[in-house]
């Protein structure tokens, strides 16, 4: 009956959005047969397109009927969209009628693929709601069409009063589910604060419909058949059903907007936003009121014979579902011992083996968790379990046993935390003290656990909403105050734990902060420092037994005692000796001093020499790395083998010592180096290529052609059209800065630029001996080691070779490979004694103070390292900054000794901070490197 009346509603729709055509006459007819099944085929798919439309708009207008599910419903015509149908027709008397029929099937269709996309692309948390609705809906109108097939069988005065009274609740249903469902199409891609208002209103409206107020009195009732009666009442229960489902769905729309447009729910007005917290608590109501009924009415399938399921299955399913958890609970428990028995073994087989030391410590701890891990993992399996025999009521008490297991897992970290900070400490807890640790683990916890159980409740009754975020901002505070409680129960052991492992010029600030007035506020704060501490101790037990980590060790206990006797000690030095040592270290021709390879010298050639053999046309080499890498020195040696290995090629240096940041600039200086007007830029390059001889075109310092401003990068895309132009006589060889470049490929990409890029890696630990100890044999000076280094390998006590060995291990690490700062590392290490060089341990800088500068200066300094080196007023321009702080950020820096100036009046970093400034500016994200 059903199915009858929506193919009479689709027919209606199709006549009524049909067109009138002239017919072509019977001889027409039999000459275009094909065309005519063509042109009734379209003429079908639109009827099918039509109808799928109508469907969509049954959809809103809650008008179709129950006996086709929504699934199907959705799915109804897909064929006539999928067909593609040809351009015309040949028959001429249907050319014309076919072109409207496709103009209007074009027209449907596209008109449908916008439903239809309106429809998929709704987020879940929209689309979800609108679903659980109609399946509700389903099962109503499957149930209610039993029910009046009934009623009308048997008449009377008592069946047209239970008609009418179903008929009213129906349609205040039908009325709310319209509602919703026209909000919904605007709400996702609109979420206005007047469409949340009506959301709200209309959730108010379905609050305040109550179903079972219609249901006819008793006496009526009573008039009926008892099966028909009961039939009535499932009825009633099934519209309240309903309703509590559309306010749900309502509610779950509302939490969706306040989650993901909450500045627009926080500007709905008073009116709308009256009582919301009411409102809210309702909702939870609303909630627990839907679990109890949905369980009681147990009708699951619609449209199925029967009422629903008998209440002594629902029992048996209920009471499988109970079962199940108690056996997670058994099995859980049950596993504690057997784990506690392989632990033991396996502690006592790891005994002497390096590699099982560690591990077993690691895993003394699992017989004490792995009955919370089983019981967390079997709630996973729970859920499902109880989703399929569609038991809603113990999916909502599962989170509950999530919060016992996290009250457990609390409690065991609390007894750990306690046990571990009085070890830490120097204390011993004996059995009443571990009773003590044991209660303040389980208070503690349950402060933790008790405010996440408030938000737990508030979630799945509310959703999100105001409610729930007062609840999270409780749990925050539960957490701290509970480790607060935790802490305080030992706080003497807190105390001297957190001093044991800082300075000890913080003793008495530690004791301040963790007063007893002040303890609740500062422990929580304070703990991580001394859960890091305790991780560190740990693994270094676990790592002490590997060779490496006791060298390192080793080394760094030496560096910390060193500089105490540093301190100590009086150190006396021949300062002219010094200075005139000094030269060698310094040495700016690099002529003059031995040239280290540390293979950066053959990458240069690989690039170059296919090109000088004409067996290439990659003419372009971008040479990139830290400031004082040996870019410089390898570029020096590389233009003497040149100039005597290939006499005839012409050798174009140019080091770029201020900025050029203009076109014209950098165009002048190239074409005056090469002899060459390039003022109409690389077109002129390429007219002159023919009469050039081979020329290799050295741009060193290329990071000052640029400038970080509006218009400040004219001279390198300059520079970059000449270099990418096509020529056969040049080979361009360009030197810059890593963070230059860092900067540069990010702004332009770095595959964009140039075909061919070499990186000066770091050097080798034997290059950076290699190096000093060359300048130092030019020097004629011995060399004699500190007896702090002779001493550092045990029964090896006393040995050079050992000890040289250290050292530059140590200046290495120090370096970071970078060549220029490994000489003054070394020069900052000796004290000279005659002509004896004293050598003791590398002397660093230290950068404590750079953490507590403004934060505004950082971005002065990350200004000079992109672009090498800087002027006071290049810096105003680059970083948008007031010159009063750029002035302030370069007297600082000058102060603390990491910004010099050159006689040029151009600030740079000093080398010695060099890899300290990069590191904190990297870890500020203000580099791109």
């Amino acid at each position: 009956m059903a199915a009858i009346r929506f193919f009479c509603l689709t027919l209606m729709f199709c006549l009524a959005s049909s067109w009138v055509h002239a017919r072509p006459s019977g001889a027409q007819l039999a000459d275009c047969v094909d065309e005519r099944e063509v042109l009734t085929s379209l003429e079908a798919a639109i009827e099918d397109l039509n109808t799928r439309r109508a469907v969509f708009a049954s959809i809103y207008n809650d008008d179709f009927p129950a006996d086709l599910s929504l699934a199907d419903a959705l799915e109804a015509g897909s064929d006539g969209v999928l067909r593609e149908w040809p351009e015309g027709l040949e028959c001429n008397t249907l050319a014309d009628q076919y072109q409207a029929a496709l103009t209007e099937y074009e027209r449907v269709r596209s008109r449908l693929i916008r439903q239809q996309q309106a429809w998929d692309e709704q987020p879940s948390a929209l689309r979800d709601p609108l679903v659980r609705v109609w399946l509700s809906r389903e099962r109503l109108l499957s149930f209610e069409d039993q029910l009046q097939d009934g009623l009308t069988a048997h008449g009377g005065p008592e069946a047209a009063a239970v008609q009418a009274a179903l008929s009213g609740v129906l349609a205040d249903l039908s009325s709310l589910r319209r509602g919703l469902f026209s909000l919904s199409q605007h709400l996702q891609a609109d979420p206005e604060p007047e469409r949340i208002a009506a959301l709200l209103a209309l959730w108010r409206e379905a609050n305040a419909f109550r179903p079972t107020a219609a249901l006819p009195e008793r006496a009526t009732l009573d008039a009926l058949p008892e099966e028909l009666a009961e039939q009535v009442l499932l009825a009633f229960r099934l519209a309240r059903l309903d309703t509590l489902v559309l306010r749900n769905a309502m509610n779950d729309i509302r939490g969706f907007l306040w989650d993901t447009a909450k500045p627009a729910s926080e500007q709905v007005g008073s009116e709308a936003t009256d009582g919301l917290l009411l409102d809210e608590l309702r909702a939870f109501n609303t909630r627990l009121d839907w679990l109890i009924t949905d369980t009681r009415t147990g009708y699951r399938h619609p449209g199925a014979e029967g009422a629903g399921t008998p209440a002594w299955i629902k029992v048996i399913e209920y009471l499988i579902g109970l079962g199940a958890a108690a056996l997670l609970i058994w099995v859980a428990r049950r596993t504690k011992a057997p784990a506690g028995s392989l632990q033991s073994r396996f502690a006592r087989w790891s005994r002497g083996r390096r590699l099982a030391g560690p591990v077993s410590r690691v895993t003394a701890s699992v017989p004490l968790l792995l009955p919370w891990l089983i019981g967390l993992l079997g709630l996973g399996l729970l859920h499902a379990f109880f989703a399929e025999l569609r038991l809603p009521l113990l999916i909502t008490l599962l989170p509950l046993a999530r919060l016992y297991i996290l009250y457990g897992l609390l409690c065991l970290a609390g007894e750990w935390l306690l046990q571990r900070t009085a070890q830490q400490a120097g204390s011993y807890l004996n059995d009443e003290q571990q009773g003590q640790v044991q209660r303040a683990a389980r208070i503690a916890s349950a402060v933790a656990v008790l405010p996440m159980l408030i938000s737990d409740f508030i979630a799945l009754g509310i959703g999100p909403s105001r409610l729930l975020d007062w609840g999270q901002v409780a749990s925050v505070v539960g957490v701290l105050l509970a480790m607060g409680l935790l802490l305080r129960s030992r706080r003497e052991d807190f105390v001297e734990a957190l001093k044991s492992f800082l300075p000890s010029a913080g003793d008495r600030v530690v004791e301040q902060l963790l007063g007893q007035k002040t303890f609740m506020l500062v422990a929580p704060i304070a703990a991580p420092p001394l859960l890091l501490a305790l991780l560190i101790g740990f693994m270094h037990k676990a790592l002490f037994a590997y060779d490496w980590y006791r060298r390192l060790f080793a080394r760094s206990f030496k560096l910390r005692v060193a500089a105490v006797e540093a301190e100590q000690e009086e150190v006396v030095s021949d300062a002219k000796a010094l200075s005139s040592y000094a030269e060698w270290f310094t040495q700016s021709d690099p002529t003059s001093v031995p040239f280290i390879d540390s293979g950066l010298y053959a990458q240069l050639r690989k690039s170059l020499d296919p090109w000088l053999a004409d067996s290439a046309n990659d003419n372009a080499l971008l040479l990139t790395g830290p400031d004082g890498a040996g870019k410089t020195t390898v570029l020096h040696r590389l233009c003497q083998d040149l100039a005597s290995q290939q006499p005839e090629l012409n050798q174009c240096l140019l080091r770029i010592e201020d900025k050029v940041t203009t076109a014209k600039g950098l165009l002048d200086m190239i074409g005056w180096a090469l002899g060459t007007d390039l003022s109409e830029g690389p077109s002129a390059l390429v007219r002159s290529d023919a009469d050039r001889k081979q020329t290799l075109v050295v741009i060193d310092d290329a990071q000052n052609l640029f400038l970080r401003q509006v218009g400040g990068l004219a001279a390198w895309e300059a520079l970059l059209g000449l270099v990418n132009a096509r020529v056969e006589n040049l080979f361009w060889l360009v030197l810059t800065s890593n963070h230059s470049w860092a900067y540069l490929g990010n702004v332009y990409g770095r595959d964009y630029q140039f075909r061919s890029i070499k990186v000066a890696r770091r050097w080798s630990q034997s290059d950076v001996r290699s190096l000093v100890l060359s300048r130092n044999h030019l020097s004629g000076c011995r060399i004699r080691y500190d007896n702090i280094l002779l001493a550092t390998r045990g029964p090896e006590a006393g040995s050079i070779r050992n000890a040289e060995q250290l050292y530059f291990s140590l200046l290495w690490d120090a370096c970071l490979g970078n060549p220029r700062l490994a000489l003054q590392l070394w020069l900052k290490s000796i004290r000279m004694v005659g002509d004896t060089v004293v050598v003791g341990l590398p002397e660093e800088v230290s950068g404590a103070g750079l953490e507590s500068l403004h934060s505004d200066l950082y971005f002065v300094y990350a200004a000079i390292l992109i672009h090498d080196n800087m002027s006071s007023d290049e810096l105003v321009v680059a970083t948008a900054l007031p010159e009063r702080v750029v002035r302030r950020a370069l007297k600082t820096g000058q102060d603390m000794g990491f910004i010099e100036r050159a006689n040029n009046r151009r600030y740079r970093v000093v080398a010695l901070w060099y890899p300290l400034i990069t590191r904190l500016l990297a870890r500020k994200n203000l580099l791109h490197e």
